[in-house]
């Protein structure tokens, strides 16, 4: 049985890297058509100085490497993507991190790599966090302090999914894909970074022509670019609606308003980061999908960072729908939701230890996935419910798509600030002075 189960993957995967080397056959007239917008991007970035300084030179290695990349042999494309986005960790990062980061990633995956049974796998890996956490958190390791941002940027999250995956793999894992998975370029400068899933990321690679595949890479580099400028803008606008500029009402509520928007700095990387990985064969969903237009809070969980949501529904709502769903289908999806929004708030809390070096463990933080989760519940609740449904034409569902669609936007603007705020005191001086 077993002999049989390794046929029939070899020859999937035969079968897998015949129509990827067939996606990755090169065309000079298609190149150009590539390199010419990614030219003209660097020099947007250039002269509107988008982002730190570190970035252009991650743009800069990022479209560099693609071109040399592009004209490789398809055997050679991903050996050389990796050596790339490990030297570029010195290129990006001093080279005491650097080696610390790889160091840290050879080791675990010696771990994953063991004989050891996958439970004991593990508990060693989460010891081994947990020292690191002390480390992080006390200050007492001689690492360099920059080390712990990045690490926390790869590891903490797409090891659970790695994990997850892994111990569901029929066959067993690979060094080659644990470095293309972990390391990836434009993670080394952007600290936040779409959980990008292990399964999809590996069989995304060349699904498509290269060429489409890379279009669309530009055209999400394009997108973020924009995003990130009007991010400035109303970054830079928000100074010009306080009080006595404006009236209290009229502060209040551009600010709220401007609050939510400002997420459009970390959907325009995301989508960067994304498109980035794309001009390499990784065709990889869109990380947020016009989630200004949700027409209810379920609608906008689902587009506004759909990797999260997606590792979310993998790692802890299916789990805990399907042990549950006996007892009743909506009682399911009700208890399942009200975990993933627990799972949520507590990870969002770790991430910023990681990244900050405390727990962000706030009274409006926690304020706030609590009534968004009980808001999405209620509206899972109320879907469940309703047996009539206007159609999807005509005036009657255009008014009321309308209406929810600005009911949505104001709520989650108002719930946005005040998880913004660094406290409730600070949030509601706010609310009474209109002032930040």
């Amino acid at each position: 049985m077993a002999g049989a189960l390794d046929v029939a993957v070899s020859a999937t995967r035969a079968g897998t890297l015949d129509a990827q080397s067939e996606n990755s056959k090169p065309d000079l007239r298609r190149f150009a058509m590539l390199v010419v917008p990614l030219a003209l991007l660097l020099v947007t970035f250039k002269v509107y100085s988008l982002e730190q300084p570190a970035f252009l030179g991650l743009s800069c290695l990022v479209f560099g490497g693609f071109a040399v990349w592009y004209w490789l042999p398809f055997h050679l494309k991903e050996t050389f993507l990796i050596s790339l986005s490990l030297a570029g960790a010195y290129f990006l990062l001093s080279s005491v991190v650097a080696s610390l980061l790889i160091a840290s990633g050879l080791l675990f995956f010696s771990i994953v790599r063991s004989s050891l049974d996958f439970r004991w796998k593990v508990l060693l890996l989460l010891g081994i966090l947990a020292c690191l956490a002390y480390g992080r958190g006390t200050g007492r390791f001689p690492i360099p302090a920059g080390f712990w941002p990045v690490f926390g940027a790869i590891f903490m999250f797409r090891m659970i999914v790695y994990l997850y995956d892994v111990k569901h793999a029929p066959e067993p894992v690979r060094l080659k894909d644990f470095l293309s998975y972990f390391f990836l370029l434009p993670n080394y400068y952007f600290l936040l970074f779409p959980v990008v899933d292990f399964q999809t990321f590996r069989k995304s690679y060349f699904k498509r022509d290269i060429h489409a595949v890379a279009q669309q890479g530009v055209w999400w580099i394009v997108r973020g670019t924009v995003q990130l400028l009007l991010y400035r803008l109303i970054y830079q606008a928000q100074g010009s609606f306080s009080p006595p500029k404006v009236s209290l009402v009229t502060g209040v509520v551009v600010k709220v308003i401007f609050t939510y928007l400002l997420y459009l700095r970390i959907s325009g990387q995301f989508h960067i980061i994304v498109g980035m990985l794309h001009l390499f064969g990784y065709d990889l969903p869109e990380t947020n999908r016009r989630y200004l237009l949700a027409h209810s809070l379920i609608d906008f969980w689902r587009r506004v960072n759909i990797y999260w949501k997606d590792f979310m529904v993998k790692i802890v709502y299916f789990p805990v729908y399907f042990k549950l769903r006996r007892k009743g289908d909506v009682r399911a999806q009700l208890l399942a939701t009200v975990v993933v929004f627990f799972v949520t708030w507590f990870l969002h809390a770790y991430q910023f230890f990681w990244l900050q070096g405390k727990f962000r463990l706030t009274l409006n933080d926690t304020l706030f996935w609590t009534i968004l989760g009980a808001l999405v519940m209620a509206n899972v609740w109320t879907e469940s419910k309703r047996r009539k449904r206007l159609p999807n034409t005509g005036w009657a569902f255009r008014i009321q798509n309308a209406v929810q669609i600005a009911a949505t936007f104001a709520l989650i603007s108002f719930l946005w600030s005040m998880w913004s705020a660094n406290s409730m005191t600070e949030w509601l001086d706010f609310l009474k002075t209109g002032n930040v």
